[in-house]
């Protein structure tokens, strides 16, 4: 029994497999890496979002109250206490919002000392004297993120003016809490998770790529046997070639020297064959041997190739018939793979039959499907043989050298039925004979 594989392809599959395995760990650990950073980018905005639409709020809500009071009060300021901060006992009873007002020389006018989610005083953060600076210049609001140990604050500044005159300042904070803290929490809890599915992503991702190497390994299985068979095919024609020059060396006897002359140019033309077929085999696979469609008539090709074979059934004492059934042979398809086709159907009919023996084909047309039926008397096919005999180089082991067949024929007979979008059937009962039948469209679209 032959090895599925050698050490060489396991160790080469194998370290394919870790390589896929460890790939996949690797693209899942980016795309973890780039969840982290969106949420941390959506998280901020989000928080920054909210923290400026609180402040916007607040301030929509003092220029309100500020309408029901003295307009010549200081503008957004109600009942201000110079240098005075209140205190509250309790940081939970702070507001969301805390406003600090300042008067034209930039002096501290109002304010709540604390804010909800801050843990220190507001004074730690404002007065912000950049932005108190870009008040003087603009009458459009400005917004600033300030860090504070882990915290991060928004604080919005907005000026007052009356006319060109202006009359003092307001800055605003919201505390966007601990985005820093939380983001290393959401990123350790992340880490512990990921070095869990790595594990099982590096065990599941191993288990998939065997599987999907399986197709390789079967590539491969076949590309040694094919190896391995070919040097079989060419190792017996050449000792035969050989053996009989070597004993035609020591023979006097011309008649002798003639035999073996001939049966080396037997070997020889067989070796030639098996090359032919090789190389059509080879241009198959890498896509340079193309279908190129045409009508032609099906009945005239297979009188031909009757004719043509004829003299060589009459000298192996076969009877060849053919029969044709439609009103119209005209068919689409690649006229010289078909001829190849019939060849390679009624050659083997020939091949594998005996003497007064029969064979025959059968073309049928009808107007939608076109079927050859090739048939002969020979021994058949042995049940077991049948799912193998379209493999190449696979020869039944009921034949024998007389009826010499590279075992490529019926290879290159299944991919010109391929070609036509057909299909091939093979029947057969031991010493009842053979048949292959054949069937594709009558019209198709080549690819």
């Amino acid at each position: 029994m032959k090895p599925l594989s050698t050490p060489t392809e396991r160790r080469l599959l194998r370290r394919l497999q870790w390589r896929l395995a460890l790939g996949f760990a690797a693209a899942f650990l980016v795309f973890d890496m780039i969840v982290v950073s969106l949420t941390y980018v959506v998280l901020d905005y989000h928080f920054y979002t909210e923290a400026r639409s609180a402040i916007t709020a607040t301030w929509h809500q003092e220029s309100t109250v500020q309408q029901h009071h003295d307009p010549d009060e200081h503008p957004g300021v109600r009942n201000p206490i110079p240098g005075h901060i209140p205190h509250l006992p309790s940081s939970d009873d702070y507001p969301r919002v805390v406003s600090w007002r300042f008067g034209t020389q930039d002096q501290f006018l109002s304010g709540f000392p604390g804010v909800y989610g801050l843990p220190v005083g507001v004074n730690a953060i404002l007065p912000d004297r950049k932005l108190l600076s870009k008040a003087r210049h603009t009458h459009q609001p400005t917004f600033a993120v300030i860090e504070y140990q882990q915290y991060r604050v928004l604080v919005g500044s907005r000026s007052f003016w009356k006319g060109s005159r202006f009359l003092g300042s307001e800055q605003s904070i919201y505390s966007m809490g601990r985005l820093e803290s939380l983001m290393t929490g959401l990123v350790s809890v992340d880490l512990e998770i990921s070095a869990v599915m790595v594990a099982l992503i590096i065990v599941l991702a191993f288990w998939l790529s065997g599987r999907s190497l399986d197709p390789i390994r079967a590539a491969l299985r076949r590309q040694r046997d094919f190896i391995q068979d070919v040097s079989h095919e060419l190792r017996t024609p050449l000792t035969i070639v050989k053996s009989t020059l070597e004993l035609a060396m020591t023979e006097e006897n011309r008649t002798d020297v003639d035999q073996a002359i001939q049966s080396t140019l037997q070997e020889v033309d067989y070796v030639t064959r098996l090359m032919s077929d090789l190389a059509t085999l080879a241009r198959i696979d890498s896509g340079a041997t193309l279908i190129e469609p045409e009508l032609f008539d099906l009945f005239h090709m297979t009188d031909d190739v009757v004719a043509g074979l004829t003299p060589l059934a009459e000298e192996r004492g076969i009877r060849l018939s053919a029969s044709q059934q439609g009103s119209d042979g005209e068919v689409l398809g690649d006229p010289v793979h078909v001829r190849q086709l019939l060849l390679i159907l009624l050659d083997n009919a020939l091949k594998y039959n005996h003497a007064n023996g029969w064979a025959h084909i059968e073309v049928r047309v009808s107007a939608d499907t076109v079927t050859v039926a090739v048939a002969n008397s020979g021994p058949g096919i042995p049940f077991e043989d049948l799912p193998h005999v379209f493999n190449r180089l696979y020869r039944s082991r009921a034949t024998n050298r007389s009826a010499p067949g590279s075992g490529l024929g019926l290879a290159i007979a299944d991919w010109i039925v391929r070609s036509h979008r057909g299909t091939i059937h093979v029947s057969s009962d031991p010493g009842q004979g053979t048949t292959f039948e054949v069937k594709w469209p009558r019209r198709w679209e080549s690819a």
